[in-house]
């Protein structure tokens, strides 16, 4: 049976993968989405790289959320482990609300950056796609529609990440 430094030790590992994760998501996202806008000004031709933007932002932010969540139920795992087996009373935990509260809320400042690159790098993706939306109701139309309907649902799974992130900080 493992005893409760080596469980809170093994879950402290999940978390640094999972937080590293995450990022990995999130820096894809944003390089993909980077490249493929800069690409799609320079040459007409390229013009398609920034249909996916949209459907890569939903699957970005459903990765996140994921990791997101896991990261949470890990941490409340720890508190659970560290308050079964404290043997100092005055001696502060990090998944104490004093530090669970700040952690959460600095978490979220990171949520709205990826909000509004979400909200930046599909406007940025549509723009170029001007064409395509004046013309009657093709195959390429509407795939951006789909494009821009998964940037929009995208802000929503981020921001319900944030929201539910909050309930467990309680």
């Amino acid at each position: 049976m493992l005893d409760a430094n080596t469980k809170y030790l093994a879950a402290s590992a999940e978390i640094a993968a999972r937080i590293q994760a995450r990022e990995h998501v999130l820096l894809a996202f944003i390089a993909y989405t980077t490249l493929a806008v800069g690409l799609s000004f320079s040459n007409d031709a390229l013009l398609n790289l920034t249909l996916p933007v949209g459907y890569v932002a939903l699957a970005a932010a459903f990765l996140s959320r994921h990791h997101d969540l896991v990261i949470g139920i890990l941490r409340r795992y720890q508190h659970e482990i560290s308050r079964l087996n404290s043997d100092e009373k005055g001696t502060p935990d990090y998944t104490s609300m004093g530090y669970l509260g700040r952690a959460v809320k600095e978490r979220s400042k990171r949520e709205y950056a990826q909000v509004l690159f979400i909200v930046l790098g599909g406007c940025a993706s549509v723009y170029p796609a001007g064409a395509e939306f004046a013309s009657p109701l093709t195959m390429a139309a509407f795939l951006w529609y789909g494009s821009i309907l998964c940037s929009l649902l995208a802000i929503v799974v981020a921001l319900k990440t944030q929201h539910d992130r909050k309930g467990w900080a309680k």
